[in-house]
């Protein structure tokens, strides 16, 4: 069942099945490595087939925690959408929570206002479950989305380095950052 979140601009949200693998992967290796191929040494080969492959789609699909979409707008696909809840980071608890875990948008679309119409989505599932908190993970070298997260109301409670031997040293921090939300009666 697709989820309209702007009938205005033909923007929805479409779940991603098990068969969409090859056009989630497609997608997914040119709308991440645009963004993050520089942190790379092999300009995110690695990641993108780890995260991106049949195997790990299906692991995703299975757990009951995971919603998982194609971001469209006007019937084309710009990137994706993937939170789970509740869950908690490993680093620190966050309890009743909500991970927002992968927001990717193509960059054909940055600017437009696409991004929060998709943070408020995700606010408002939180809401209707009842949760008391979003978090996500931004590496430290990503300003623009740092700068965007925290506009929209997050907070950086943490920062870690991650261990992936790929990425370049410089590169490997990462943020865990926090939005409580307000539940309005």
């Amino acid at each position: 069942m697709n989820i309209t979140l702007d009938s205005g601009l033909k923007l929805l949200l479409n779940p991603i099945q098990a068969e969409d693998q090859q056009v989630l992967y497609q997608l997914m290796d040119e709308v991440y490595r645009s963004g993050y191929r520089y942190i790379w040494e092999d300009q995110g080969d690695w990641y993108v087939n780890l995260i991106y492959n049949r195997h790990t789609l299906h692991k995703e699909l299975k757990r009951p925690t995971s919603h998982y979409f194609f971001v469209e707008l006007g019937g084309k696909k710009i990137g994706i959408l993937k939170y789970d809840f509740p869950l908690s980071p490993k680093e620190l608890e966050i309890p009743n929570a909500m991970k927002l875990h992968r927001l990717y948008l193509h960059p054909e679309v940055h600017g437009k206002g696409i991004a929060r119409i998709l943070m408020d989505h995700c606010e408002k599932v939180a809401v209707e479950n009842g949760l008391e908190a979003i978090w996500l993970e931004a590496m430290e070298c990503q300003m623009q989305a740092r700068k965007f997260y925290e506009k929209v109301g997050y907070r950086e409670i943490l920062t870690y380095t991650l261990d992936f031997e790929r990425i370049f040293p410089e590169y490997r921090n990462i943020q865990i950052m926090k939005k409580n939300i307000v539940r309005t009666l």
